[in-house]
């Protein structure tokens, strides 16, 4: 007897196909994360130092098997840290919550792993939790301090004149500009308090007093702070790029190159926007 939603191969291919799909989608936001440099750079530094002082007793054992032991054992806790990172980071200011939280969730297993990583190249041994904990905190420790220097910064804004365009539009800080639109002879100000004020300016003077502030102009008429961009979408064939409040705004095929550059298309945006 048939059944009324049968296995068939057309549907398997096309759970494989999504499955697949999310999974590039989650690679993205690992690549898109800032500090993956650094942080891949210093797991492999850790490892080669690991390898020479042979902490948890692994100087005894010989060099090949002591690298291939902490090569695998710091490597699979680096792909933990990045997956853990890409999963709970959608702002800046999520970094430290995460970082705190992850040092319990990432560590918690560690006296479980070591025995499984010492097992693979032959060696048996008995691990203290207690003492494991400890030094995985000091690691983790080290982590914050990588991931301190690693972070985004917000930029430093540049000395307003008392006549300029933004001041007389009430603009103090020019960082709480996150985006700029122009609209004929106006600008569109989006500014971080969720405030819009429209001013009567030329684009080009607007943007030539956030010369300072990173960002980058993505349309004829849109410019965008680094700090505030949230993710990509698509739009048919077009992208658009997602600021934290939710506001769409769009990237032209002119700019599409440097968008793409900035690793900004990568990100998935955190903001639920409809």
């Amino acid at each position: 007897m048939a059944t009324l939603f049968p296995d068939q191969p057309g549907r398997r291919r096309w759970r494989k196909r999504g499955f697949a799909k999310r999974f590039r989608k989650f690679v993205d936001r690992v690549l898109a994360l800032p500090g993956i440099a650094m942080l891949t750079i210093g797991g492999g530094a850790a490892i080669v130092l690991a390898t020479i002082m042979g902490p948890f007793g692994t100087i005894d054992m010989l060099l090949g098997q002591r690298f291939g032991f902490w090569a695998v054992l710091i490597g699979w806790n680096l792909v933990k840290w990045l997956a853990w990172f890409a999963w709970t980071v959608r702002k800046p200011q999520d970094w430290p919550r995460a970082s705190a939280i992850g040092a319990v969730v990432i560590n918690l297993p560690l006296p479980l792993e070591i025995p499984a990583a010492l097992w693979l190249f032959g060696v048996t041994s008995e691990i203290d939790p207690a003492r494991t904990w400890i030094e995985a905190g000091a690691i983790s420790l080290t982590l914050f301090v990588v991931l301190f220097f690693a972070r985004p910064r917000r930029a430093v804004p540049a000395a307003l004149a008392d006549d300029g365009i933004l001041f007389r539009a009430g603009v103090r800080d020019l960082a709480d500009v996150q985006a700029v639109t122009a609209e004929d002879h106006y600008c569109r100000l989006h500014l971080a308090g969720g405030t819009k004020p429209l001013i009567l300016a030329r684009f080009a003077d607007t943007l030539a007093e956030l010369a300072g502030i990173d960002g980058e102009q993505i349309h004829r008429g849109v410019w965008v702070a680094a700090a505030s961009v949230d993710g990509a979408v698509r739009d048919g064939r077009a992208w658009r790029l997602v600021l934290a409040d939710g506001t769409r705004l769009p990237v032209s095929a002119s700019y599409l190159a440097m968008v793409r550059r900035r690793g900004w298309l990568r990100i998935k945006p955190g903001f639920g926007v409809a």
